[in-house]
Parts: structure tokens; sequence; C-alpha cells
């Protein structure tokens, strides 16, 4: 009988040669794929491992060449591949170790989640294998792809693109600081129509790259996530439930620092004596337009703070990252997306894996939360200005070796407010009057006190509204008002009005008028936009327009947070700049009061809409960055990428869209077919039962 079983076990792999020996593929192939008319994937699956294979399988068919493309740039091989546009990419992949460090991280996953990684990228490795045709010639190197690949790409874009980018490295140097969008809100019952939450995910980043979000459901035993993640992530990072959700925005926390040191006889001086960099020599290859290689020499040196990371203009600049050393960023994703209430919530993230991002979070129990997340490290000394800048390197007296626990962090659990928002500002804003105070907090924890004309926006819709439906929390998250012109346009068209200047003049007509609104059909809304730009300077000078900024007649008064900044204070430089704009937009336009809409497009392939929406600086909640095109006109290369408002009732109610659509593969009719709704602002019904799906069906996976 025994001799019996294993001729038939002998005869079952060797007609089924994909099988193999082990139980391991099967089990990994037990999932399904409803492609749904939007491009958007449902997975259901048994069991984890088959739930991230076809979630694997799933990026690569909508976004393999993208995926891989990321791959290879987190391989630290962008250049060897693809040519020299990737060099300065891959010397900060290898000066920081990222690949390397990938492989410990994925030695010190649990077994579980090693699993799943591994079944991650075999999803992506036999698409490419089975649709060799649909997978770009010039991403095949990259192929095949393992956990290691997953693990860095997460890795790099995380902590080496949003928390710690190689721009900051010059803004530290220039005492400069960076912008990044997201608007996320909360709504209790006490704000509620029908006393459900509410919750709001926005991010709004560039359309293309690394930043580019994947919307898709998946489906297995304790989980039923719908949501988003970024691209090559194995899992999702915004994400809601049937009963709960949670959203992110990028924050102000500071998890990278700069030291600067000084050389001494080949070392740096630390605490009075020379110490010797740690040195490794690492090879850049570099693909040349006839296809032959480079090979570029690079000796990374390292001090006690971490890599050197910067030896321009005679100064040597360590970097120091906080987080680098936590490599269950993948679990904690997972347990957030499976969190049923807040208590499950708050567990998860309390283990602080997730090294920056502000957290938002409702559930069905009417709990809302915001939490100020991140790694912090625990300085000895010093203010934010202080640590925003360079610090000094060569004393133990600058050097922090712990980060702040969970209990330390800002947050906010259910305001007697009734709502919570975040647009990126730090944590002292999440509700209006102040719940976490400044003083309370370390200084070096958050930056000072106040608000951006988005945020003031932002607040004033969430402090104005009352009994709020689901609806009018739509109707609001797609206001296009421009808010910096409650603030200024009163002023200006009074002085406008009454100079002797034409242009002048007849801007302050076209602007009185104006509904102060960014829609497609708005008249105004182009002068005023251009009018700023030209008001401080130029449009590269647009991100400092901050409310304390001095071209305000009255500063931001937090005794009065929604109606200042107001005024002009240099209402001639102001009538001139208007009237200079006037002139310059009548003639390249033909009018002076073009419509928005006519001006800005929103542009994928051959389709183009009338666009709306407009720039955060200015406080337009609908945010969207106007980049020239070559035609005159604007489209948005950065800006509102997903929408998702949810409502949770019984049943849940909620609705989403994804500006670029959910492909990005050539050919693909789902790179540009939520535009349309996008330009209406119009949002498409969440389908997160089976039935729904089902009954939506464009495709069906079946993996067996």
């Amino acid at each position: 009988m025994i001799r019996y079983r294993l001729l038939l076990t002998f005869l079952f792999i060797l007609l089924n040669p994909d099988q193999g020996y082990s139980q391991q593929k099967a089990s990994y192939k037990q999932a399904e794929i409803l492609w749904d008319t939007w491009g958007i994937p449902h997975i259901y699956a048994k069991n984890e491992e088959s739930l991230f294979y076809a979630y694997g399988w799933a990026q690569a068919q909508n976004h393999g060449d993208l995926v891989l493309k990321l791959y290879g740039q987190a391989r630290g091989k962008g250049a060897e591949y693809w040519g020299e546009k990737y060099a300065e990419s891959d010397r900060w992949v290898l000066l920081n170790d990222i690949f390397e460090r990938a492989g410990e991280w994925n030695v010190k996953q649990k077994p579980a989640m090693r699993k799943n990684l591994d079944a991650f990228a075999k999803g992506i490795n036999d698409y490419a294998k089975e649709n060799p045709g649909k997978i770009s010639e010039e991403v095949r190197a990259v192929l095949p792809v393992s956990a290691q690949d997953v693990i860095a790409n997460v890795q790099r874009v995380t902590h080496f693109v949003f928390l710690a980018p190689s721009s900051k490295v010059a803004a530290a140097l220039a005492a400069q600081g960076e912008k990044n969008g997201s608007n996320a809100w909360a709504v209790g019952p006490k704000k509620s129509a029908s006393g459900n939450t509410l919750l709001l995910t926005n991010p709004h980043l560039p359309w293309t790259d690394l930043y580019t979000y994947f919307e898709a459901q998946l489906v297995a035993p304790g989980i039923n996530a719908y949501g988003i993640s970024r691209m090559g992530f194995p899992v999702l990072t915004m994400a809601f439930n049937d009963v709960a959700g949670y959203s992110q925005t990028v924050n102000t926390n500071d998890g990278q620092d700069f030291f600067e040191l000084k050389e001494k006889d080949g070392g740096y001086l630390w605490d009075g004596k020379v110490t010797p960099f740690e040195t490794k020599e690492k090879i850049l290859k570099i693909k040349q337009p006839d296809g032959t290689l480079s090979e570029e020499k690079m000796v990374a040196r390292r001090s006690i703070h971490g890599p050197v990371v910067s030896e321009k203009g005679g100064r040597t600049i360590a970097m120091k990252i906080a987080g680098l050393d936590q490599y269950g960023i993948f679990e904690q994703y997972l347990e957030m997306c499976k969190a049923r209430d807040f208590e499950a919530f708050n567990a998860a993230v309390s283990k602080l894996q997730i090294p920056m991002y502000t957290l938002m979070f409702a559930d069905n129990q009417g709990n809302i939360f915001n939490l100020f997340n991140g790694e912090v490290p625990m300085r000895p000394k010093g203010d934010w200005k202080f640590w925003s800048g360079i610090v000094p390197g060569d004393t133990s007296a600058t050097l922090w070796t712990k980060t702040h626990p969970y209990k330390d962090l800002p947050k906010v659990l259910n305001p007697t407010t009734g709502w919570l928002q975040n647009t990126n500002e730090p944590p002292w804003t999440a509700t209006w009057p102040i719940v976490n105070e400044p003083a309370d907090f370390p200084s070096y924890i958050a930056p000072p006190l106040s608000m951006s004309f988005r945020t003031i926006g932002s607040v004033k819709m969430l402090m104005n509204a009352e009994k709020i439906t689901l609806d009018d929390f739509i109707a609001m998250k797609l206001s296009t008002k421009m808010e910096l012109a409650d603030h200024i346009l009163d002023d200006l068209i009074a002085a406008a009005g009454s100079s002797e200047n034409v242009e002048s003049k007849e801007a302050a007509k076209v602007l009185a008028s104006w509904d102060r609104q960014t829609e497609t059909t708005s008249k105004g809304a182009f002068l005023f936009d251009q009018f700023v730009r030209k008001w401080v300077g130029g449009a590269g000078k647009l991100g400092t327009l901050g409310t304390e900024s001095t071209m305000f007649a009255t500063p931001w008064i937090p005794s009065d947070p929604v109606n200042t900044p107001k005024g002009i204070a240099d209402k001639d430089w102001a009538v001139k700049a208007l009237a200079e704009t006037a002139l310059e937009v009548k003639q390249k336009y033909g009018v002076v009061d073009v419509p928005w809409g006519d001006v800005f497009r929103f542009r994928i392939g051959d389709v183009d809409v009338p666009g709306n929406g407009g720039s955060g600086f200015m406080g337009v909640f609908r945010t969207m960055t106007l980049t020239p095109t070559n035609d005159g006109k604007f489209a948005p290369s950065h800006g509102e990428t997903y929408v998702a408002a949810i409502e949770f009732s019984k049943p849940l109610k909620a609705k989403a869209l994804t500006s670029y659509g959910n492909a990005s593969q050539p050919g693909s009719k789902h790179h540009s077919d939520q535009l349309p709704l996008l330009s209406q602002k119009k949002l498409r019904p969440v389908w997160f039962t089976r039935k729904e799906a089902e009954a939506n069906l464009e495709e069906k996976t079946v993996f067996k």
C-alpha cells in the first residue's frame, strides 16, 4: 500500500511538474481576482499567502513596468539598467545601504510575513513569466524579483524619499523647509447628520513614478480591506473595512538630522579625540548609450551618526535617521487594515513601526482619532529650528540614541468639537480649539503653532458645518475655493479700482465678479492665481506664502485663526503686480477673464478635459499644481491623486476616485478613464461586497 501511494505521488508530480515536491505552491494559489470596470482588483483568497500572491500579480498586471523600474532602483541598479538618468538615485541607495538592510529586514520577519512577502514577489514573477508580451523589454532585466526587492522598495520610498530624501541635505544647508501634501478628516457623531462617523482619505502627490497609488480590495480570513497602497508595496497603506478605517498624511516629523563633522588626521573629532571613519567601497555601474557599462567607485564614509552625505563647500555633513531598525512595517500596516475598532487600531499603531505620517482613524462605534505618528528622536537639547538645520557633530552632547515611546506622541481621541483634520500641519491644529498645547511637548517635536491657508480653509469648513451628511462631506471635500482670496481680495480690489492704471481697473472689475472658486467655469481665478505668483516674487517662491508673511497688513493671530492674516501691506506693489499680470494674461489668452478650465486641463494620453482645483499654497482644498505645457496651458503634474469618503453606516457607504486611473501599463484604458469624473467633480461608488464586484465585472483571474 505504501509503495502504491509513493508510485501515485511520483506519477502525479511527473505529470504535474508545476506542483513541485512541496505544498507551498498550492497554498499560495488559492485565490481569484474580480477585476471591475475601473480596473480595480477585488481579491478573494483562502489564506494570506494566496492573498499576497494575487496582489503581486494584480500590481504586475496594471503597473508591471513601473513596479519593476522601482525595484531596480531600490537595488541601486537603475543606472546599470537604464542609464545616467538614474545615477544620482543609485548613489543615494548605495550610500544608505538600502538593499543590504532589506536583506537583514527579510531575515527578521516573522515566518508568516516572510512567506507572505515571498508570495507577493512570486505573484509578480509569475505574471511576467506567463505574460511575456505585457512587460516591457527594458525592465525585464530586473526579473526575477524577491522579497528583498519588495522590502528595499518600501524602505527606499518610506525612509529615504519621504522621511529622509537626498534633497533635504541642500535644504538643511540653506535652512529651507519642504512641503508635501495630503488632506484627512474624521467626523464624529456630534457633527454627523446620521450619527455615523465619516472618514476622508485624500493624498495629493506627483502623478507619476514612486508616488503612484494602486486601488484594491483584499479579502481573506480575518481581513476585508479596501484602499490604496504605494506602488510595489505588498500591503495597503490607507484602507477601510466595513466598520473602521484610517488615512495618513505626510506630517512634520523630523526623523532625519544632519551633523557637521570636523575632519582631522583622516578621521573626525569626537569629544576632543580623533575617531576614524568607517569606510566601504561601492561600485556604481552606469549603462552608456552604446550599451556598455562604465564603473564609478564610491567610497562611503560613516561616522558615529551615519553616512557622510555631503562634502560640499568644505563642510562634511553626516546624517542620522530614526527607525532603520524597525522592520515590522508590513505587519503593522496589515494589523491596521484588520482593525475593527479603536482598541485594535491603537494596539497596532502603538508598535511605531512606521517612521512618519499623521494617522486619522474612525470606526462605527463613534470613535475618531488623530495621531502624530513617527519615530521621534529623544534629543538632548535644542528646539525645532535648531534641529531643522545643521547640528554640531563633534560632541556627544548632540547625539541622540533613542526615540520617544508611543505615550509621548501628540494624539486626540473623540474631541468635544466632533471633528479632526490634518493638512500636513503640525499636530496642534488637529481640531480647534487646541487640544494638544505645544508647551506640553518637547520644543523640537514639531514646528511652532501656525496655519497654512489650506489648513484655515479646512478648519473653517469643519467648524461651520452642522450635521454633515455623506453628500455634504463629499461636497466640502471637493471645494475649489481659493481661501487666500478671502484674506486679501477686498484690499486688492479697492486699491486697484482707485488706481489710474487701465489694466488694474479692468482687473479689479473681473476680480470683483469672480466667485473665488477654481471651478472649470470660474472667470478671474486664473488672473488671481497668476497675480499671486507675481506678487510673492515669482512662481518658484509660492512656498514662502505662509500666513506669517510680512506681505499681509495683519498677521495670523491664534485668537482669530480663520480670519487672519488680513489685508495687503504694500498696496502699491500689489496694484503694480496686478496690472502687469492683467496685461500678460490678455496678451496671451485674448481676454483678462479667461475661464479657469480653458487654461487648466486634466490630460493623460488622448484625454483632455477642463480642470478644476488649484494651489494648496493659496488655500485650495482640492489641491492641484499648475504645470506649464507646450501649448501655453497648464496640467497637473502633482495634486489630488485619490479621494475616498466613507460613512461607517450599516451597510457601509463609500465613494472614491483615483485621478489618474488604476493602471499605467502601455495601452491600458484604465490609465485615463477616471479623468472625466475628476473634471466633473464626481466620485465613483465603491463596490465593497462581492455581489457588487460581480455585478460590475470586467474580467476574472482564477489561481488554482
